[in-house]
């Protein structure tokens, strides 16, 4: 069962996704819900961590709070209504998917940026593969 009102948005830091913050954030505050902003950060880089003369992850970690924290004084977001996440995951859709399930959200938001043909045979749809690993119901806004 879902938790009551709970919205999983996910941050990537595009135009996009901050449209999809700004619906959530609708939904939120007419069903006096909540907003978990959810920063996923990819672990399958070309190069390994190990041999890296400083730690690329967290760099990467603490870039995205900077962000986030950015994000969320630009809307205006008040600390009672929101929760910041960020996970180390190889596959951002499953990691999207378990966040949910993790926080029983009635929904996840998120943005699509509508690559097609080739772009998307490389770099594949998060948004189709959260849709398909989601166990709630997914609203996706377009560019």
């Amino acid at each position: 069962m879902a938790a009551a009102k709970t919205y999983l948005v996910a941050v990537d830091f595009s135009p996009v996704a901050e449209s999809a913050l700004d619906h959530a954030v609708t939904l939120a505050r007419e069903r006096k819900g909540k907003i978990v902003l959810l920063h996923v950060i990819p672990t399958t880089l070309v190069f390994p961590a190990d041999r890296m003369a400083f730690d690329l992850y967290r760099l990467m970690e603490r870039n995205a709070r900077e962000n986030l924290s950015r994000l969320v004084r630009r809307k205006r977001l008040q600390a009672s209504d929101y929760r910041l996440v960020l996970v180390r995951a190889a596959d951002t859709a499953e990691a999207i998917a378990r966040q949910a399930k993790k926080f029983r959200a009635a929904m996840i938001v998120m943005g699509s940026h509508g690559r097609t043909g080739f772009k998307r045979f490389l770099i594949g749809s998060v948004a189709e593969k959260t849709l398909r690993y989601a166990t709630c119901p997914v609203l996706i806004v377009k560019q």
